[in-house]
């Protein structure tokens, strides 16, 4: 992907926040088949969900500060790019208008 500055440290980011995002998962299966009773099946979701996310999430903010590291920004860049999408997210409000006036619905 030619397009990314440093794909490796991003990608591994990325793919810990997604295994951090399914963490939850497993508490959820865990809460939803208990009714409020504390079984040992809870205990080893605690123990190890709750560890691995914390060191998980660490690893994360170690990853993107060190991607973010020295990063510049160029606020000319920005705006020239803006400028250029504008019109396109325009379309969504004239074409709301269009449909109000209309008296359409869905």
């Amino acid at each position: 992907m030619q397009y990314k500055r440093n794909p490796l440290r991003s990608e591994r980011a990325c793919s810990l926040a997604r295994h951090l995002m399914m963490l939850v998962n497993d508490a959820l299966a865990t809460y939803s088949v208990q009714w409020m009773e504390r079984t040992l099946d809870d205990s080893a979701i605690r123990r190890i969900s709750l560890s691995e996310g914390f060191l998980c999430a660490d690893a994360c903010v170690i990853i993107l500060e060190n991607i973010f590291q020295g990063m510049v920004v160029y606020p000319k860049v920005i705006e020239s790019r803006i400028g250029q999408e504008l019109p396109f997210m325009e379309t969504e409000n004239v074409l709301m208008e269009i449909v109000k006036s209309c008296g359409a619905d869905r």
